[in-house]
């Protein structure tokens, strides 16, 4: 796979190293070491072509790249702010090949690096918020996640509704069409 190659590989080290996981005996660890070693590559390029974390255009893609490597960092444990680091290992892989990564890293972790605090506590708080409905909806598996808590937790709590859906059906949970029906409601109703 690419992600056996010398332009992956080292970064999935690198996240080996900081999670103090190996690769390859855990699939979902795996997929984890894969998705951090592969946003924060892009994190890098992005933020080094002048592209900034927001909430619109292509400064919301890269906060989502950004969330979703942060997630997934925490499902192998890792608390502290991590991504930042990526962005050096990044660097010195292919730093040679494209100089201005390496000119403008200091910037890159930065920009990292405060992203990653702004968005640690909504994580956990998010995160907390999905396990307790979890919890109260046991046995729900397969079942359908309500759009108006999804709502809820993007509009009180400033939890991305696409990553909320992600958690959820990586926990065997369906976000339907109707479910972001009621989202959307619930948005349009708050515009009202």
């Amino acid at each position: 796979s690419n992600f056996e190659t010398d332009l992956l590989r080292p970064l999935i080290a690198r996240v080996e190293e900081i999670a103090g996981r190996a690769y390859g005996r855990d699939e979902e660890a795996d997929v984890s070491m894969r998705v951090i070693a592969d946003h924060s590559r892009a994190a890098t390029f992005l933020i080094t072509d002048g592209v900034t974390p927001s909430n619109e255009w292509r400064g919301y893609v890269l906060r989502r790249i950004m969330r979703r490597a942060m997630r997934h960092g925490r499902m192998l444990g890792l608390e502290a702010p991590f991504l930042w680091d990526m962005t050096g290992r990044v660097v010195a892989v292919m730093g040679e090949a494209y100089p201005e990564i390496r000119d403008a890293h200091a910037r890159v972790a930065e920009t990292v690096r405060q992203e990653e605090e702004r968005f640690a506590e909504t994580l956990d708080l998010g995160m907390a918020k999905i396990r307790e409905y979890l919890e109260q909806h046991a046995g729900g598996v397969g079942r359908e996640v309500e759009g108006r808590f999804l709502f809820t937790l993007y509009d009180t709590h400033g939890f991305p509704s696409d990553l909320a859906q992600e958690v959820f059906e990586d926990a065997g949970w369906r976000v339907t069409g109707a479910t972001q029906q009621e989202f959307d409601a619930e948005m349009e109703a708050q515009r009202e």
